[in-house]
């Protein structure tokens, strides 16, 4: 018997709002960087160059870090990945559904990024507020970073809604309704 290869896909998902948050980051960093320099007292330079580095090493983290990465549906499992948020792989035999959703008590509240709603359950891996999919896991798994959190439904927003699904349906075996 002779192995499929199993290839696999890349996933996007909207960037915009990191784009925008790294055009924020160049200009404050930028600015803090011409406080530093312009600064009369040492002391006061040394402030604002702690504060630069400190400006910047956190927005490149949030902001930079998200736009040069992609999820990736592979042959064992989906791995989910935004930036250094969040970087789990979730096999494809903990989904037991995959459909789209949208946000009804408002994006204010998800936020972009991570965010974990403990109520529900629910880890959101959020771009935007308009293409999102809901998995829904087997039972409570322990995802997220740096503290494992039991989560039952994940809420992830993606390029492509459709052939996000679809992927993800073929590669767990399961019917598209």
């Amino acid at each position: 018997m002779i192995a499929k290869k199993v290839p696999a896909v890349r996933i996007d998902y909207p960037k915009h709002w990191f784009l925008l948050g790294t055009l924020v980051w160049a200009l404050g960093t930028g600015m803090l960087l011409y406080l530093a320099y312009d600064a009369v007292e040492e002391s006061i330079r040394l402030f604002w160059v702690a504060a630069t580095v400190f400006e910047g090493i956190v927005m490149f983290y949030l902001f930079v870090l998200p736009v040069f990465t992609y999820h990736i549906a592979g042959a064992k499992g989906l791995r989910l990945r935004m930036g250094a948020l969040i970087h789990e792989t979730i096999p494809y035999d903990w989904i037991k559904e995959v459909r789209e959703t949208s946000i009804h008590w408002g994006g204010v509240r998800v936020g972009v990024g991570v965010r974990y709603a403990p109520i529900m359950k629910a880890l959101f891996v959020t771009s935007s507020f308009r293409t999102l999919v809901l998995i829904k896991l087997d039972e409570e798994h322990r995802l997220g970073s740096p503290i494992k959190r039991p989560v039952k439904e994940i809420v992830v927003s993606v390029n492509s809604p459709s052939a996000f699904i679809d992927v993800v349906m073929q590669r767990t075996g399961m019917e598209r309704v």
